[in-house]
């Protein structure tokens, strides 16, 4: 009996630090057309390209200098940053694996 309580108290210690990260819990939101203005204001972003999930609207937004930012706009016009990073290409990058299979 004891080790069935335990257990239970045990696992709940090492599982809500990681619930509780405070990294997980912060989300970049506002109106899409504020953080459009505040993607272009601090990195330069501009809009490239967009698709529809839903009823939803992903967006990438890249910059001259190859930072970008993918949104997710709600239809009540409530964008959210989704992940970004740097270094942007516009052509296609081809795996390894791909291109060895090719050159035969």
């Amino acid at each position: 009996m004891r080790k069935a309580v335990f257990f239970p108290a045990f696992l709940s210690v090492l599982i809500l630090p990681i619930l509780n990260h405070p990294a997980q819990a912060q989300a970049l939101c506002g109106l899409r057309d504020d953080m459009g203005k505040m993607l272009d204001r601090r990195f330069g972003e501009q809009p490239k390209a967009a698709g529809l999930v839903g009823d939803r609207v992903v967006e990438l937004l890249v910059s001259q200098t190859g930072s970008w930012t993918i949104l997710i706009t709600s239809s009540d016009g409530r964008s959210c940053v989704v992940t970004g990073g740097e270094d942007w290409i516009d052509r296609p990058v081809v795996p390894a694996a791909v291109a060895r299979d090719d050159a035969t």
